[in-house]
């Protein structure tokens, strides 16, 4: 127990809604809000966590395979490859004539793994949006409700602020053409 609170649960200051917000992240720990519970670092820790090591190796050859120094180390190995195998260096040095069948099924071969890597990695990508969606959508919720609540307790007009929303919300899709 911190030295804000209390034995009886309540806020040195009083305020036993403070007790009640300290106890939402899950942690009674004297603190309003326990950020590490709720920010997307902790979302990304945990997305870290359940990774495994070809999930972390499909990561690393794509963030390679989309730089420019993979672009670069491309560059001067076909070059050198066209340069060794046209003759410029050296006619006894040629190893795979013009039009370069090697080259060509290597680098073929070497596409259909770039692929499947880079799908591996969007298919982590698309489920860690779907985790984060999860999460926007339950905070989301949660603020629902609390504002309901918190509004009804003052004496707002849920149906009225409910109804503005809606207005705005509709005027807003209809300016940027969206229907979702």
């Amino acid at each position: 127990m911190s030295d804000s609170q209390s034995s009886n649960g309540v806020f040195e200051n009083g305020c036993a809604a403070c007790a009640i917000v300290d106890k939402l992240d899950g942690k009674v720990d004297g603190k309003l809000f326990n950020l590490a519970h709720w920010s997307i670092t902790a979302e990304h820790k945990r997305w870290q966590s359940a990774r495994n090591a070809q999930d972390k190796a499909a990561d690393k050859v794509t963030r390679f395979a989309g730089s420019l120094n993979f672009v670069y180390i491309h560059a001067v190995w076909f070059t050198i490859w066209v340069s060794l195998n046209v003759g410029a260096v050296g006619a006894s040095l040629k190893f795979d004539k013009y039009p370069f069948g090697l080259l060509t099924m290597l680098v073929s071969l070497e596409a259909i793994f770039l692929s499947t890597f880079v799908m591996v990695s969007q298919n982590r990508q698309a489920a860690r949006a779907d985790s984060r969606s999860k999460a926007d959508f339950e905070a989301n919720i949660q603020s629902l409700i609390w504002s309901v609540h918190i509004g009804q307790e003052v004496g707002l007009d849920i149906e009225h602020v409910e109804t503005l929303c809606s207005s705005v919300i509709t005027e807003s899709r209809n300016e940027t053409g969206s229907t979702t």
